[in-house]
């Protein structure tokens, strides 16, 4: 008598399902007809904010995902305050305008 081989339809582990679960999609946010974003990575953000991406040095982000944790804030928070900070000192009647890309 040869024995059978092990696979996971015959292990037990499993059961059939007589009907396929449905997967609720949640409501989430309405989608908004008055923004009209270009790029992909704007999609799903409030009008008043984008995505970047940074590269930072590895002791900063360390302290900042430090700091984050010590007041139980998000990292997007932690680092917005800090660049709102830093932007509110600067002199904008002093700042160049920079041109408008060319496509």
């Amino acid at each position: 008598m040869a024995k059978e081989k092990f696979n996971l339809e015959n292990s037990g582990l499993f059961s059939q399902i007589e009907e396929p679960i449905s997967i609720k999609k949640s409501a989430g946010r309405p989608l908004s007809d008055k923004i009209v974003r270009t790029n992909t990575a704007q999609e799903g953000l409030p009008e008043t904010l984008t995505r970047a991406t940074f590269i930072v040095d590895v002791e900063t982000l360390e302290t900042l995902k430090n700091y984050a944790y010590t007041e139980r804030l998000s990292i997007k928070e932690v680092v917005d305050q800090a660049l709102k900070e830093f932007v509110s000192k600067i002199d904008k009647q002093k700042l160049l305008v920079r041109p408008e890309k060319q496509r």
